[in-house]
């Protein structure tokens, strides 16, 4: 990886680089981060560095590069890289700054209701973010109440995908009511949660006002049949609706 990053300044007209599963490790994770902070660097507007272990330190590093490499990466996906709170808090700080990212894939990691709340601080006045990716990081119904908070206020973020994070009732009725105010989330992912009856029953409540959502996922929760059947009463007649149940 080092040698690679040595030479990237040759490749000009590069635009994406996928070293997914490569164990690039916390080494790896500096030299590109050395790497897109250079300037002479090829303008690379979306890296996927997935499964490579990158940890905490890996990330932070990344997250520095964010800090100046402000007008080039458009999409970064850092799942499943052992990314814990420290990780995702430092990524936030750098969101604070790049007014460029819309893309940012952090599934599979540990971040926790912790990282989530500093994702969700950062949401509240980052204005370009409009993919955020979180599924199975453990964030708990008070990352997805955070979450929530900050779906209220700013109004970016399209695609959410919270999915196996072990939020129940509190978490959805939080997000319920974030989207009877949000009108620009179109897709939510809030499959194999722990979800019961009455979150399910909430966020039919929000369907009833909110037009915008087009596809949402429900699939492998808690909820019995009267919290199914309320979801499915909700979304009868919106045309195009994609409901996983």
């Amino acid at each position: 990886v080092v040698e690679l990053c040595e030479v990237l300044p040759r490749f000009a007209a590069l635009r994406t680089l996928d070293l997914s599963k490569n164990k690039i490790g916390l080494e790896g994770a500096k030299a590109i981060a050395e790497a897109l902070m250079k300037s002479g660097t090829a303008v690379v507007i979306t890296l996927y560095l997935g499964l490579n272990n990158i940890g905490d330190e890996g990330a932070i590093a990344i997250a520095e590069a964010l800090k100046v490499n402000a007008v080039l990466l458009n999409e970064l996906g850092l799942g499943n890289n052992s990314i814990g709170a420290d990780g995702a808090k430092a990524i936030a700080e750098a969101l604070k700054v790049n007014a460029v990212l819309t893309e940012l894939r952090l599934g599979v990691n540990t971040i926790g209701d912790k990282g989530a709340k500093a994702i969700a601080e950062v949401l509240k006045v980052n204005a370009v973010v409009t993919t955020l990716s979180l599924w199975n990081n453990s964030i708990g119904d008070e990352g997805a109440i955070a979450i929530a908070e900050a779906l209220k206020i700013k109004a970016v973020l399209t695609t959410l995908h919270l999915n196996v994070n072990n939020i129940g009732d509190e978490g959805a009725i939080a997000i319920a009511e974030a989207l009877k105010v949000n009108a620009v989330v179109t897709e939510l992912w809030l499959g194999g949660n722990e979800i019961g009856d009455e979150g399910a029953k909430a966020i039919a409540e929000a369907l009833k006002v909110n037009t915008v959502l087009t596809k949402l996922d429900l699939e492998y929760n808690s909820m019995g049949d009267a919290g199914k059947q309320a979801v499915r009463d909700a979304e009868k007649g919106r045309s195009g609706f994609r409901l996983e149940l």
